[in-house]
């Protein structure tokens, strides 16, 4: 009768790195994902700030809604603003990320987005921004070290 024991121990040693390895990628995949989601909040509650943000004087002449002049900026500052809670997880500051993003006002309706080629029917503020991600566990198997999050959020008055 052969023993074992001793395969079996240098089997654990030799697919424990591996198990780590596979069990921390799913644990940073996952992290990425939830990342993802409160960035994507972060610019939708942005281009809902920006388009929340009327022009007055022009709803009190026509009756109608109309954006800010401001609305670009609103929405970059926004943007800054609520990505300011997972700063620590990106790899530019909020400030940046809101600086580099490529937003547009669409202040006459209907509007076609030059960028994307969607057709706006009402005033609309969009926002196209590639967030970068920092993903440590990534970086050390050998993987990109940060991990870009494309974001396209809109919206309009009602």
């Amino acid at each position: 009768m052969t023993d074992d024991r001793g395969s079996a121990a240098v089997m654990a040693v030799v697919m424990l790195p591996l198990l780590i390895a596979i069990v921390s990628g799913v644990v940073q995949l996952g992290a990425v994902r939830v990342l993802a989601a409160r960035i994507t909040s972060a610019a939708d509650l942005a281009t809902i700030a920006a388009v929340d943000d009327q022009d007055e004087s022009e709803l009190i002449r026509s009756g109608s809604l109309h954006l800010a002049p401001d609305a670009e900026a609103v929405a970059r500052a926004y943007f800054a603003l609520n990505l300011a809670p997972v700063a620590s997880f990106l790899d530019l500051p909020p400030d940046e990320i809101a600086a580099r993003a490529q937003v547009a006002a669409f202040s006459s309706a209907p509007a076609i987005d030059p960028l994307t080629g969607v057709r706006y029917e009402r005033p609309t503020v969009r926002v196209l921004a590639a967030v970068p991600v920092r993903t440590p566990v990534f970086g050390s198997l050998l993987f990109a070290p940060t991990f870009i999050v494309n974001v396209r959020a809109a919206s309009s008055p009602r």
